[in-house]
């Protein structure tokens, strides 16, 4: 569709033009109606919020619809009930409590990644060994098997709300 290019053209020349290849372009579906416009702003604010800070971990599209956000989409939406934010901090408890954000920042970037190890590492910076050190540190932190997709899934789901109440 020619308005799928244009839009995707726009997102390009802006992360050119503001060197930052990182931005999150967001839009929501077409409109058919003035009367539509603010419905589709919000649409695309809780799109952009939604995926904020994650895009390089996430491999977004260039521009982001409501469609690409899945859970984090809904995990926005219900980020203020006090259930899921007693079950974030519950779960997140033993990252929470450290003085080591950049644990906290690993566990987001494996989690984003798929549980990748190599691109985890890759974008941290660091080698594998290291970075299996300090995937071991947060499973013993959490009391977690990182390795076993349930209670990956469920600390990946306490990180989303974890995330959704700090914005």
């Amino acid at each position: 569709r020619p308005a799928d290019a244009l839009t995707a053209l726009f997102a390009t020349r802006l992360r050119e033009g503001t060197g930052r290849p990182d931005a999150v372009v967001a839009a929501a579906d077409a409109r058919t109606g003035w009367d539509e416009v603010p419905a589709g702003l919000r649409e695309a604010r809780h799109v952009a919020e939604a995926v904020a800070g994650s895009a390089a971990a996430l491999g977004l599209p260039a521009v982001v619809r409501l469609k690409d956000v899945h859970l984090r989409g809904l995990v926005r939406l219900l980020r203020e009930n006090p259930h899921v934010q007693s079950f974030a901090e519950r779960e997140l408890d033993g990252l929470l409590r450290t003085a080591e954000p950049e644990l906290l920042e690993v566990l987001r970037t494996y989690l984003a990644t798929g549980r990748n190890k190599s691109r985890t590492a890759q974008l941290h910076h660091v080698s594998r060994p290291a970075l299996y050190r300090r995937l071991e540190a947060i499973q013993g932190r959490l009391g977690v098997d990182l390795d076993d997709f349930e209670q990956a899934a469920s600390v990946h789901i306490a990180l989303l709300a974890h995330d959704a109440q700090q914005r």
